[in-house]
């Protein structure tokens, strides 16, 4: 009978620690992150926590993709046309975050942008 009782107190702290684990995953984010000449478009306003930025080159010039905000800096590698690249950054709620191209002069022709992550 105690082991029968061993196990199943073994069976539900397991099921807890799974339940626990389970939300901490389904807080991240991918956002797609389109980048043509001379714009950025994000397919959705970033959320506090694990984002994963996928970005694709929609346009016949390079671009690369940064991002600022809360103290750190994130960036891919220049991406030619058609290409993609991406980055993961855990994002801290209410930290305005910035992005751009630095390719040339692509960020003063519009390539840029900001967010609160909220």
């Amino acid at each position: 009978m105690f082991r029968l009782i061993l196990a199943l107190l073994a069976i539900v702290a397991a099921v807890a620690a799974m339940a626990a684990a389970a939300p901490g995953a389904s807080t991240a984010q991918t956002v797609r992150v389109t980048e043509n000449s001379y714009s950025i478009r994000l397919s959705a306003k970033p959320r506090p926590g694990i984002v994963r930025f996928v970005v694709a080159n929609v346009s016949d010039d390079a671009h690369d993709f940064w991002l600022r905000g809360g103290g750190k800096t994130w960036k891919t590698r220049i991406v030619g046309e058609t290409g993609t690249a991406a980055l993961t950054a855990t994002l801290r709620k209410g930290v305005r975050y910035s992005y751009w191209c630095s390719v040339g002069g692509h960020r003063s022709k519009g390539m840029s942008g900001s967010f609160i992550a909220r």
